[in-house]
């Protein structure tokens, strides 16, 4: 039987997602911002939610229990929220604007989501692609290849049927085998290292396809939220501490922050110190467009909007760059394809002058 904080984790992990706390989070900005107090509207949220049984009822009966012990909207919901939201949540608490605190919130999952459906979408073709060419490989050297060499001896073969039987011979080969297994394998390390591969290697790596394009998206997204949270009126330092603190954040993050941090600490705003941390952090335009902007004044409630805008051109990058990945792919299947007629059509004919 799970117990208690098991279930609740469970609630969080299924029952409380962006979408569900994007919700909750506008209900709670229109009740409360039209005099309703946080108590009432928790219970009555909890209670609609209970009725049709949906999992996060215990994530907002939770949070009630805890606000009728003292407890403010912040550390009710602490635990079952992002970081970032936590805290901007508290600031909302601290400054007596909650609806205002939770309606940036809101804004914050809507584009966080915006740009990850927007890779997700990117990214189906290429990798459907990639699934194809593998797939044409393996029906070639598989399947076609060893039933045409049931007709006539593979050794009689010569220009394009020769070329596609050494090619079928070296990928059921042990070296083939090996050198595949390693290039699958090497594409799956790539990936699952992606948020904790870090130091000087690292830093060049971003340069390109795919590090670039996970720099360009959690760059966007942590560009945004900072922007957001300074919105709020929450420190500068505040946030980058609550950053490296957090298990949420990856250790390709924390290593740009404290290095953003440790410049911030000597007395730099906050250009210069992206500028001198020298990871061309979030991106190096962006840098180079904050560093003349940080020492103009209102460059706080400026770098919402650069960041908004920064978000949206970061989306149409990724897009632009699997549409070209697309066409490379798209083009190498048309080889192949190509190849496997050109394999066809000499080794009929090869087998017409057998035959004659």
């Amino acid at each position: 039987m799970l117990n208690p904080s098991m279930v609740m984790k469970l609630a969080v992990l299924f029952g409380f997602r962006h979408s569900t706390r994007r919700k909750v989070y506008q209900k709670l900005s229109a009740m409360t911002g039209n005099g309703l107090g946080l108590e009432a509207t928790l219970q009555l949220l909890h209670e609609r939610a209970a009725e049709h049984r949906q999992l996060h009822a215990l994530i907002l009966q939770e949070a009630h229990s805890r606000m009728l012990t003292g407890g403010t909207l912040a550390t009710a919901l602490e635990g079952s929220i992002p970081e970032e939201e936590f805290m901007l949540i508290k600031s909302g608490v601290n400054s007596g604007d909650i609806p205002h605190s939770l309606e940036l919130c809101s804004k914050l999952i809507v584009l966080k989501n915006k740009i990850k459906t927007a890779v997700q979408e990117a990214l189906f073709e290429p990798i459907l692609l990639l699934c194809l060419i593998t797939l044409l490989f393996l029906i070639v050297s598989r399947v076609v290849v060893p039933q045409l060499s049931l007709i006539t001896d593979p050794s009689t073969w010569n220009g394009a049927a020769a070329a596609m039987y050494q090619l079928s011979e070296f990928i059921d080969s042990p070296v083939g085998i090996i050198i595949l297994t390693g290039i699958f394998a090497l594409l799956v390390t790539v990936f699952a290292t992606l948020p904790s591969f870090t130091g000087k290697a690292r830093t060049v790596c971003d340069r390109i396809a795919p590090w670039s394009i996970y720099r360009l998206i959690h760059g966007a997204i942590w560009l945004f939220t900072l922007a957001t949270l300074l919105k709020a009126s929450i420190q500068l330092n505040n946030i980058l501490e609550e950053g490296i603190r957090s298990s949420q954040s990856s250790p390709w993050l924390k290593e740009r922050l404290r290095a953003v941090h440790a410049q911030l600490s000597i007395g730099k705003n906050l250009g210069r110190a992206l500028l001198d941390a020298g990871y061309n952090f979030p991106a190096k335009d962006i840098v180079e467009d904050l560093f003349i902007y940080a020492e103009l004044p209102g460059f706080h409630e400026r770098l919402y909007s650069i960041s908004e805008e920064w978000l949206e051109e970061g989306i149409e990058r990724i897009q632009y760059t699997c549409k070209t990945l697309n066409l490379i792919l798209k083009l190498s299947i048309g080889l192949i394809i190509g190849f496997i007629v050109l394999f066809t059509t000499t080794f009929y004919q090869q087998l017409g002058n057998i035959a004659g």
